[in-house]
Parts: C-alpha cells; sequence; structure tokens
C-alpha cells in the first residue's frame, strides 16, 4: 500500500489542523482504512514540507479526535472498527528499539498477581454483593477508613469523616476545583506543572497563572505578589516530588508558604501523589497537617499499586466534606466500590505499603541509570524518584533535543509541556523511566540520551 499522503494547501488555519482534518476526510471517504499505518513523523513532514514538531501535533489532534490510535514500538494507526476489537485487549508489541521516558508511568512490579489473587478471593466472598450496589456519593465507611489510614501514613490526621473516595487523584483534583472555584477565578500553580491541570482549568473556566520556583519548589516571597496583584485564592502545587521537577518542598519553606496561605485566605491543593517515594516523612509536613482547615490533600493509587484500579481520594477540609461529595455525585455519582475493595483490602492487609516499599527501591535503580549517563549535566534528581529535570547547555534547544532523541527511538517531554505563562520557558526536558518494562531497557535508553547529549552537542558547536 503506498504511502498516505493529505492534500492541504485548499486548507485554511494552522498546518496541524489541516492535516488531522484531512485525515477525517480520508477516513470518511475510505482513502484511509481501519488499522492502516500511517506514515511516520518525519516521513510526512518530509513529504510535506513541514516541521516534525506541525505532524506531531497534528497526529495528537487525531488522537484527541479519536481518529487514530498510536501503539510503542510500532507507530500511528486508523483505529479498527468496533466489531473487530478484541474485549480487553490493548495490542502493545514492544519493539525493543523504543524506549519510552515521555510518560511518567510507574514500574509494573507484581501487580497483575497481585490483582489476580485478590480477584479469587473476593469472588468467594459471601459479602461481595455490597460492592454491586449504590454507595453513599462520599464512599464506603470502612473504604474511607482505609484510605484515612494510608493518608495518616504520609503525616495527614487520620480522619476517615473527611474522606471522599474518588475514581483516581484526576477526579479528586476536578472535585477540589468544582468545590472551591468559580468561572473566572485565578487558580495558581507552579510555572512548571502537571498538565492535567492545564486542562482542567480551561474546562472550568479558571485562569491559570505560574508562580516563580527554585530548586526548593515555589518561591514563597513571588506566590505573595501575585496573590496580592491577582487576588487568587486557590493554590494547586506537589510539594513531594514535583512534577516535572521532582522537587521536594522543605519544611521550612512549606512553613512560609502556610504562612502566607493563612494571612490571604489562600486554599491549598495539595498533589501528593508521589509522596509515597519519601521515606523521610520528618521533613515534609503537609500542608493538610499545617492548614488542615484550608488544604484540599489528595492522592491515590495509580503511581504507587495501580493505574488502572482508577481510586483516588480528597481528605478535604470538614466544612467543605459535603461539597466535595455532592461535585461526586455530579459527576459520576461515586467511585467504583470494586475498585476501591481491592485497594481498602491491599491497605489493611499491608499490600500497598510493601508495593510503595517495592516502588521506592526500583525507582532508585532505575535513576541509579539515568545518572551514570547525566551525572555531569544540569540535572535535578530526588532519591527515589521516577523523573528527573534535564536543563540543557546551548546550544541545545528542549525542542531540538527532543526531536532529536525521537530520531533515535526514545521519547522525552519538552518543558514547554508543563509551563504556565507567557514567557519562554526554560531549556529543560524531563526523563521519566517507570515506564520502560526493565532495567536493562532502561539502561540503553539512556546510552542513546548519554551519547546524543555527549556527542551531538559537539556537531552542532562545529558549524555555528
Amino acid at each position: 500500500m503506498s504511502r498516505w499522503m493529505p492534500k492541504i494547501d485548499h486548507r485554511k488555519g494552522p498546518r496541524y489542523l489541516a492535516i488531522a482534518d484531512a485525515m477525517g476526510d480520508a477516513i470518511r471517504d475510505g482513502s484511509l482504512q481501519p488499522e492502516q499505518r500511517l506514515p511516520t513523523h518525519r516521513d510526512l513532514a518530509y513529504d510535506l514540507g513541514v516541521t516534525v514538531g506541525t505532524v506531531s501535533r497534528a497526529y495528537a489532534e487525531a488522537v484527541r479526535r479519536d481518529y487514530v490510535i498510536g501503539e510503542v514500538g510500532r507507530g500511528t494507526y486508523v483505529k479498527p472498527d468496533g466489531e473487530k476489537r478484541i474485549p480487553f485487549y490493548i495490542p502493545y508489541d514492544i519493539d525493543p528499539n523504543v524506549f519510552d521516558f515521555g510518560l511518567n508511568f510507574p514500574a509494573e512490579g507484581e501487580r497483575v498477581d497481585l490483582l489476580r489473587s485478590s480477584l479469587m478471593t473476593l469472588a468467594q466472598d459471601p459479602g461481595l454483593g455490597a460492592v454491586m450496589r449504590y454507595q453513599s456519593e462520599q464512599g464506603m465507611l470502612h473504604h474511607r477508613q482505609s484510605m484515612a489510614k494510608w493518608a495518616s501514613q504520609h503525616g495527614t490526621p487520620n480522619d476517615p469523616d473527611r474522606i471522599v473516595i474518588s475514581n483516581g487523584v484526576q477526579h479528586a483534583m476536578t472535585l477540589s476545583l468544582m468545590a472551591q472555584a468559580r468561572a473566572g477565578d485565578t487558580l495558581l500553580c507552579e510555572e512548571y506543572t502537571y498538565p492535567g491541570i492545564k486542562g482542567l482549568a480551561t474546562q472550568l473556566g479558571l485562569k491559570l497563572q505560574g508562580v516563580p520556583m527554585d530548586d526548593k519548589g515555589l518561591i514563597p516571597e513571588k506566590l505573595e505578589d501575585i496573590v496580592i496583584q491577582t487576588g487568587a485564592r486557590i493554590l494547586y502545587c506537589m510539594p513531594n516530588y514535583q512534577n516535572p521537577t521532582s522537587v521536594i518542598m522543605p519544611l521550612d519553606r512549606r512553613k512560609e508558604i502556610a504562612d502566607i496561605a493563612q494571612k490571604y485566605g489562600l486554599w491549598i491543593i495539595e498533589d501528593d501523589i508521589y509522596g509515597f517515594l519519601n521515606d523521610s516523612l520528618q521533613d515534609t509536613i503537609p500542608f493538610a497537617q499545617m492548614l488542615p482547615e484550608q488544604t484540599y490533600y489528595l492522592n491515590g493509587s495509580s503511581k504507587c499499586v495501580s493505574p488502572g484500579l482508577r481510586v483516588g481520594f480528597v481528605l478535604a477540609p470538614e466544612r467543605k466534606v459535603k461539597t466535595v461529595a455532592a461535585c461526586v455525585r455530579l459527576s459520576s455519582w461515586m467511585a467504583a466500590p470494586l475498585n476501591v475493595e481491592i485497594i481498602s483490602r491491599w491497605v489493611e492487609d499491608g499490600t500497598a505499603f510493601q508495593q510503595m516499599e517495592w516502588h521506592r527501591e526500583e525507582a532508585s535503580r532505575r535513576r541509579e541509570i539515568v545518572l551514570k549517563y547525566l551525572d555531569d549535566q544540569d540535572i535535578m534528581s530526588t532519591d527515589h524518584t521516577y523523573h528527573s529535570w534535564l536543563k540543557l547547555a546551548s546550544p541545545w534547544t528542549a525542542d531540538t533535543f527532543v526531536m532529536r532523541a525521537r530520531e533515535r527511538d526514545v521519547s522525552i517531554m519538552p518543558a514547554s509541556t508543563f509551563h504556565v505563562g507567557r514567557g519562554t520557558p526554560i531549556n529543560a526536558v524531563r526523563i521519566c523511566y517507570g515506564a520502560p518494562p526493565s532495567i536493562e531497557n532502561v539502561e540503553e535508553g539512556m546510552k542513546r540520551l548519554g551519547q546524543l547529549i555527549h556527542e551531538e552537542i559537539h556537531a552542532f558547536e562545529s558549524v555555528m
């Protein structure tokens, strides 16, 4: 089959949208068939005379429109006909020459075996019918007790009455913003932040404002200045293993920010999804402990136990619990009780905490490999982390480095993905190393990145 070539010269608007529009037309008229492989980003960019970045944006738009699917190691394909899809099967044929350091996934470990065992036990439980019924939007009491126990391991008050169960931490973020913010409000966040908050702010009609950071996280003086200037009353932040920088905010910095929040009535949405990686909790008191009546504390199982079960929770201020619970009812009625039951049992029998310890050790092993190849670079990489923040030296730019890495079958993310604000993002990339299936895979991928940053930079210098 010949390579697909869209005709975009007659189309108006940005080139990436023209490519996505042409793709949709070709699928509808049969020019592109279900399961047909699309050209690589580089090949299509060459054929059309556009940049690889333009094609990447076009393919991302096509994914958003549900035209295509991307499979690591195989490429991008037109989505198959619904009848041809195999239930409960996601094709994931990993090419050993493809290395995913772009997505912040945890290593798999033995979670499948744990789930298989738990499902067999649950199947024999005479009380199983309880999780098949509608439940309180706040969550079943014994589930909330387990989540409160989990949260207390990270330094929060153990208070089941303030727990609201959610379908993952992304849902918990949505609930907190629905409960506290109104369209038109200004939402503060770190100037480099988890991209999911950017999409949520847009959907909820919030104005997102980034707060400058340093190597300790949010800068208190800058936060206070922006609160005064904007009148903002909500801050979203990640004090532990901040995404994308991996910074752990020190205790003295937390106290300064808590003082500012108390002074100005600033509500804090504290995302602690990576907090389990920290084994020195005495140095990282959560905002939920310092300011329990102004903090929504978020946590969940996605990074430490299982992303597929979609279990999260909000430890809400006492006066906001009913509001958050009402937002659950509005958005999804309740969190799926069967999923929560599995995670709750793992909390109670210690399995969840054993998994957290395993991840700390596995992340440390993988991080050592990263530093082996990049330790002479300007890299922020905290102990036990699954992601690091690499600041690039001139003449590299983040976009060029990402593109050159991709040519070597290594996927990473540029700073622009995480940046909030109108200024120019710093010259940095995020490298995640939980997704590769093995230590050996991490080693080979990092070897390629190490060669790229150490060898190609000299090639650039020789022609400048």
